[in-house]
């Protein structure tokens, strides 16, 4: 601990810990001869220190990293008769600068005892003044209310959201509807359409919030079904901070409209009253699109405000907007600057002629502002609007192009896909004819080694199967028939059987019909194929190794023409046994469809035999 601070009386500590406290910490050093000057008056010094921007310890590490940037301001001073003391354009206004000089210490001291008078003085005069209900007359830039930063005490313990300008803006909104019983517009227009129309289709109150304005629920109001038109009305609010409703202006191009009060001047509570609640006022802000902005000076924004804006009494009322900047020479014309287009301080009475009276600031923005400002902004709003549209525009462009890029992809990629599947297909169509072709000729290949070699049993068959006809006059063989055939092709054949002959003779000579002329029967073998059995037994062996039906193995049906009856091939039968063919009879030969079995022949089946008879089918 400093050797200072040892010194101090318990009393002096105390002090010194609370200056600490709402300093948030801060050299002991400074704290010491702040408390020093104003003769350990804990209030005083607090509020010394924040308006002369004594920086604390926080504040001496953030300026060595990072520039202090200050606002600046131009002020329109065309309307401001003897407003300002030294008028010149382009004017700047900023924070007090941060006292550089260290002054010693015995000549505070001095300089604190000869101001005890002075204060007793002012207190007492204020006292009367008070009392007599007469304005307190102010010299600036010394006013004991602008020292006024914020009440000390159990107030040092809130936390954040008691700071937060928003709900900093939205407290003092509140206590102006209370005070004056009035309501803003955004507020009253909600009620009145919760009131008609309570509960949307959704299951939600009606009325959505007005951005930047107030939404508070006014408690002097009384019920909310009972506001009509009658009902007093303040204009809407900027819920934020100071320096947030500047850039909105400043982005919106809109006027902004800045008020600034203070509850220790007693004009204060009529200007709330009366011109704050003025419809003519409001109508006027509300018609015009003018931003309110509002705060007590106790509060931090609103004191930074007023050090901005040069306030020195109370009310304050500062209306701000873009404007040209005033540059001489005849190049580009460079961009607007926000600007202080004019000042209204002091007593709203008499109304008439007051400076914060609602009739002198109607006066004032018919006849002068509104006149001299709307139309730039009007352009201002007018050129953001046309390039708000030409982005609008090429946004669209952008998706109409992205969209038809979005469109011609997938068609490409769709024409792709359908030729993916165009190719797949033919090559599956390639594969199946492939297939089939292949299969084709595996089939091909069996049917001319089974066609060889039934060729191979019909000549076996002609050689050893087909007996010879009976000669004239032969016994041993029973009585003789005739046989007649007609062939598939149309050809005629005669053949003599007799009766004791089998039916297996019959078969092998009608098979042996489809031998080619080209094979002799001098050539045709004596043996069975494949060294089976010889004769009839040779030949049933061969049809249970194949697998097929005797019709199927002989490849043909012998049909008696009429009446239609089937001839059918049984081993070891004789002809005199078919009922059929005693005595002879004319035979039709069908092919039989067989899909092991194709030859050059087709089906065919006679409609018409030589004797002239239909078969039946």
């Amino acid at each position: 601990m400093d050797r200072d601070v040892e010194e101090l009386s318990p009393s002096q500590r105390e002090a010194l810990n609370q200056l600490q406290a709402v300093m948030e910490g801060g050299d002991s050093d400074v704290a010491i001869e702040v408390l020093e000057s104003v003769n350990w008056d804990v209030q005083r010094a607090a509020n010394a220190i924040f308006e002369n921007a004594v920086p604390t310890s926080k504040d001496r590490e953030t300026m060595t990293t990072t520039p202090v940037s200050m606002e600046r301001f131009e002020i329109d001073d065309s309307e401001q008769d003897g407003l300002l003391g030294h008028s010149s354009g382009g004017r700047e206004f900023r924070r007090v600068p941060p006292t550089t000089s260290v002054t010693v210490r015995p000549l505070r001291a001095v300089i604190a005892f000869l101001s005890i008078p002075l204060r007793l003085l002012s207190s007492l005069l204020r006292f009367l003044f008070r009392i007599l209900r007469i304005p307190f007359p102010q010299f600036a830039p010394f006013t004991w209310s602008s020292l006024s930063y914020r009440p000390l005490g159990s107030n040092l313990s809130q936390d954040r959201r008691s700071t937060d300008p928003r709900n900093v803006a939205e407290r003092w909104v509140q206590s102006l509807e209370e005070e004056t019983g009035a309501v803003c517009i955004s507020r009253s227009r909600n009620r009145r359409q919760s009131t008609s129309n309570p509960v949307d289709s959704h299951g939600t109150a009606s009325g959505a919030d007005v951005v930047g304005s107030s939404n508070l629920t006014s408690r002097a109001g009384g019920n909310d079904s009972d506001v009509d038109v009658e009902t007093k009305l303040l204009p809407d609010f900027f819920m934020g901070s100071y320096e947030e409703f500047v850039r909105h202006c400043e982005t919106a191009a809109q006027i902004g409209c800045v008020v600034i009060v203070s509850e220790e001047h007693d004009d204060v509570p009529e200007f709330k009253r009366s011109t704050l609640t003025d419809p003519s006022l409001v109508k006027l802000i509300e018609d015009h699109g003018i931003v309110m902005w509002g705060g007590d000076i106790r509060d931090r924004e609103a004191w930074s405000a007023s050090q901005k804006l040069q306030a020195t009494t109370y009310p304050f009322v500062a209306f701000i907007a873009l404007q040209p900047r005033r540059t001489a020479g005849s190049g580009s014309s460079p961009a607007p600057t926000l600007t202080i287009l004019s000042r209204h301080q002091g007593p709203s009475i008499p109304s008439a002629s007051a400076p914060t009276a609602a009739q002198s600031l109607v006066a004032h923005l018919n006849e002068h502002l509104l006149p001299r400002v709307k139309p730039f902004l009007e352009r201002i709003q007018a050129e953001a609007r046309e390039r708000a549209r030409e982005r609008a525009l090429r946004a669209e462009q952008d998706r109409a192009f992205e969209e038809s890029r979005i469109r011609d992809k997938e068609r490409v990629e769709r024409r792709m896909e359908e030729e993916r599947r165009a190719e797949q297909e033919r090559k599956r169509r390639e594969e199946e004819a492939e297939i089939e072709r292949q299969e084709a000729i595996r089939a091909e290949k069996k049917r001319e080694a089974w066609e060889a070699h039934r060729m191979e049993w019909r000549r076996y068959g002609r050689s050893t199967l087909v007996v010879r006809e009976p000669r004239p006059g032969e016994t041993g063989r029973g009585k003789t028939i005739r046989i007649g055939l007609r062939m598939p092709d149309g050809q005629r054949a005669v053949r003599f059987f007799g009766e004791a002959d089998s039916m297996t003779a019959l078969y092998a000579y009608v098979d042996s019909l489809f031998i080619p002329a080209g094979l002799p029967q001098d050539t045709d073998p004596r043996s069975p194929p494949n060294g089976g059995l010889p004769d009839e037994s040779g030949l049933a062996e061969e049809m249970e190794r194949s697998e097929k039906s005797p019709e199927k193995w002989w490849g043909f049906k012998l049909v008696l023409a009429y009446p239609r009856k089937e001839i059918i091939w049984e081993p070891a039968k004789s002809l005199g046994d078919v009922e059929a063919l005693k005595g002879g009879g004319q035979l039709v030969v069908e092919m039989v469809a067989d899909s092991d079995v194709k030859g050059k022949q087709k089906q065919a089946v006679t409609s018409e035999d030589d004797d002239g008879y239909e078969s039946e089918e």
